[in-house]
């Protein structure tokens, strides 16, 4: 049975700071690269663990570090017990 798992990077809570104030452009670039980049990892992980036969789609890199897969609950658990991120599936909602 394929499951939609939703992947993100795990962080370590952080202090707040206010950004500086930089040129959207760049903010954007700086955001659809970091994005490219975790894409890269977990595909990365999960070529390297043997796993792709068990996903079936992968969504594409966005402007925030997150990852979409349609996969099997075994992948959805060894995504969980890596370290570097953190992953679960997602809620399912019923329109009427």
């Amino acid at each position: 049975m394929w499951i939609e798992t939703i992947v993100m990077p795990r962080e370590e809570p952080a202090e707040y700071r206010p950004a500086p104030r930089r040129d959207r452009s760049a903010v954007y670039s700086a955001a659809c690269a970091e994005g490219e980049q975790f894409r890269d990892s977990v595909l990365s992980y999960l070529q390297s663990h043997q796993l792709m036969d068990a996903v079936k789609w992968v969504s594409d890199p966005g402007l925030i570090p997150m990852v979409t897969l349609h996969c099997t609950s075994s992948v959805l658990e060894q995504l969980q017990k890596e370290p570097r991120f953190e992953a679960g599936r997602s809620l399912m909602v019923a329109v009427y």
